[in-house]
C-alpha cells in the first residue's frame, strides 16, 4: 500500500484482502469526493465484507467463483461510492487460478522460462471511456460484469496485483525487470513485501517526471 502523497494523511483510497489463498483489491473512485463523499468509506468497507465471507469456511465456497465473492460483498456494502474490483483466488486441491476484475485495477503473471521471466496473462481493464473505468457501488455498474479468467499455474508463478496507480505508470516490461534481481532459484521470491514496495514506489516515482510516456499518457493520446 503506497497511497498518492496527498492521501496518505488518511492512508489512501484504497484497500486490500489478502488470506492465504485469496487477494481481493478495490479502488476507491476519487471522484466522489467532489460531492463531499470519502472514496476510501466505500472500498474499505468492501474489503471487509469480503474478508468476512471469506471467513465462513475459509473461503472454499467462492474459491472457484471469486465474482460471486465480489457480488455478494459489493451487495452487503452500503456506503455510498463506489470502487474498482480485483480478487483472485487460488484452488486448495490443484494448481489453478481464478480471477475476477472490474474496472482499471488488474493482475499480472509471471512465470520463468529458463533464464527469463515472462508474461503469461496480462489483464485487460474495463472502462466506459477514457479513465471512467467500471465500478460497484452508487450508481455503478453491476459486478455480474467483471471479467473472469482461469489459469493454470507452475509451482513458482507470481502474481502481482494492482490498481490503476500501478498499470497506469508501469508498462509490464518495467515490473518484469523489477522482479528479477529478486528471482532466487527456481524463481521464488523471499520476501514478496520488499517486491510490493519496490514495485510502487517506483511506480510513484515515474508519475512524477513530467517527460515519462506513461501507459497512461499513451492511452490519452490514443
Amino acid at each position: 500500500m503506497n497511497p498518492h502523497p496527498a492521501k496518505r494523511d488518511k492512508g489512501g483510497e484504497d484497500a486490500a484482502t489478502v488470506t492465504e489463498t485469496f487477494i481481493a483489491l478495490a479502488d476507491g473512485v476519487g471522484g466522489w469526493a467532489d460531492s463531499g463523499v470519502d472514496p476510501a468509506k466505500y472500498s474499505r468497507q468492501l474489503c471487509k465484507n469480503i474478508q468476512h465471507l471469506i471467513m465462513f469456511d475459509g473461503g472454499a465456497r467462492y474459491m472457484c467463483n471469486p465474482r460471486a465473492l465480489c457480488i455478494e460483498a459489493a451487495e452487503l456494502t452500503k456506503e455510498v461510492g463506489s470502487s474498482t474490483c480485483v480478487i483472485a483466488s487460488l484452488d486448495k486441491e490443484a494448481p489453478v487460478l481464478y480471477t475476477s476484475n472490474l474496472g482499471d485495477s488488474g493482475y499480472l503473471l509471471v512465470r520463468k522460462e529458463e533464464d527469463n521471466l515472462v508474461t503469461v496473462f496480462s489483464s485487460v481493464e474495463q472502462t466506459h471511456g477514457f479513465n471512467f473505468p467500471y465500478q460497484i457501488g452508487t450508481s455503478g455498474d453491476d459486478p455480474i460484469k467483471a471479467d473472469t479468467q482461469v489459469h493454470n499455474i507452475d509451482h513458482n508463478d507470481i502474481l502481482i496485483v494492482g490498481t490503476d496507480g500501478l498499470f497506469d505508470n508501469l508498462y509490464d516490461e518495467k515490473i518484469i525487470e523489477l522482479l528479477s534481481p529478486f528471482v532466487r532459484g527456481q524463481a521464488a521470491l523471499e520476501d514478496p513485501n520488499l517486491v510490493a514496495d519496490v514495485i510502487a514506489k517506483e511506480a510513484e516515482k515515474f508519475s512524477r517526471d513530467p517527460y515519462y510516456v506513461s501507459p497512461f499518457a499513451k492511452s490519452a493520446r490514443e
